[in-house]
């Protein structure tokens, strides 16, 4: 017989189970507790940004896009020094923009990364020289990755372009490559010392990026081509 009371038997009998199914914190089951707490969280947060007034956010943002409008006016001007060489190989044109997103492409990438261990606390502003030094080898690598890979899709996929187009095309993309790289991280880390990392990193280095890009693209093809005509001239007949 037991000598508990009946209220005692029956809240017991009747106590929920406190885990559902499959909780990755507690791996038997979803945690009543924390699954509410994580929403009321988000809740919180996203009614913060809801409530911030829109005059907040356009300020902030306007500077950098306004400032950065005024840089990004220097791949015109480098488009007009280079003028004639573009004008003799027009298949440049065609690629350029490639060359200059797949810049953007490998910065976006690296900024993504670099932003996120940034947040986490796995790197800092202070460990400049080793987080260069390994994106500089990454950039190294992908640059000749996608540079080699450059070669044929110029070379062989396109009908106004010719080996040496080829050439200069993946020597320019292969560098572009590596440069993004080192850029993000230099504005990356500037820019967190501020921060503004967040913020401030995805244009400022597309912007920089896209000017770089351009200049390498036009200062690879003017040797690439120069190199090449030298050599045809200096060739016995």
């Amino acid at each position: 017989m037991s000598l508990l009371p009946k209220e005692s038997l029956r809240s017991d009998a009747q106590e929920p189970a406190p885990h559902a199914s499959h909780c990755p914190r507690c791996g038997a089951g979803r945690c009543f507790a924390a699954a509410s707490s994580s929403r009321g969280t988000s809740s919180r947060g996203s009614t913060e940004y809801l409530d911030t007034s829109l005059y907040v956010d356009v300020r902030a943002r306007l500077p950098w896009l306004v400032g950065l409008m005024l840089v990004q006016s220097l791949s015109g001007v480098i488009v007009e020094i280079f003028s004639s060489l573009i004008s003799d190989h027009i298949v440049l044109t065609a690629f350029l923009t490639m060359l200059v997103g797949g810049g953007g492409n490998a910065s976006g990438q690296t900024i993504a990364d670099l932003v996120q261990r940034l947040r986490t606390g796995e790197v800092s502003p202070a460990d400049f020289g080793s987080v260069l030094a390994r994106e500089a080898s990454i950039g190294a690598i992908l640059g000749l990755t996608v540079g080699a890979c450059a070669f044929p899709r110029v070379s062989l996929l396109s009908k106004h372009a010719g080996l040496v187009d080829a050439v200069a095309i993946s020597t320019a993309y292969a560098i572009i490559v590596f440069l993004a790289n080192v850029v993000a991280v230099c504005v990356v880390l500037f820019l967190d010392r501020y921060g503004q990392a967040a913020v401030g990193s995805p244009p400022v280095v597309q912007v920089v990026v896209d000017v770089v890009g351009t200049t390498i693209a036009c200062v690879v093809a003017h040797h690439v081509y120069s190199l090449f005509s030298s050599a045809e001239e200096s060739a016995p007949s």
